[in-house]
């Protein structure tokens, strides 16, 4: 979809987008567990045909890759509750497919609230855009 045709609530997620990319990521390096291939093989020389490439039954998925992937929908999540806004949470539940036609704006905006007040609760924080992130 091009930028013209993007929604306000759309053009902001995009935007959370980038900030935690950038904030979980800065340099932008690939994996260094996988060199950013999202698996991983565990072969033995001798048993696969070739250990130094790896084979099907030896692949799996990069257990750094999953935990980086995890990070970064919950700071995502993170942002859209801070941002308590409507059009940017809805933009939000369509890019992780859980938008629902009968869903409506008040049902949404209950929601960040619901979920804004759990954040307040003590020992739980939301990020604030002016604390210095590591």
């Amino acid at each position: 979809m091009g930028t013209d045709q993007m929604t306000r609530g759309e053009r902001i997620l995009d935007y959370i987008y980038d900030d935690v990319d950038q904030r979980l990521n800065p340099h932008q390096e690939d994996c260094w567990y996988c060199g950013g291939e999202g698996y991983t093989f565990d072969c033995f020389d001798s048993c696969c045909l070739d250990a130094d490439i790896g084979c099907e039954e030896c692949s799996r998925d990069c257990v750094e890759c999953k935990i980086y992937a995890g990070q970064r929908a919950k700071a995502i999540r993170e942002e859209v509750i801070a941002s308590n806004d409507v059009e940017v949470a809805i933009a939000w539940l369509k890019s992780i497919g859980r938008w629902r036609d009968g869903i409506t704006e008040e049902q949404v905006k209950a929601e960040l609230e619901k979920e804004r007040a759990k954040s307040a609760q003590p020992g739980v924080a939301l990020p604030s855009p002016e604390r210095k992130r590591p």
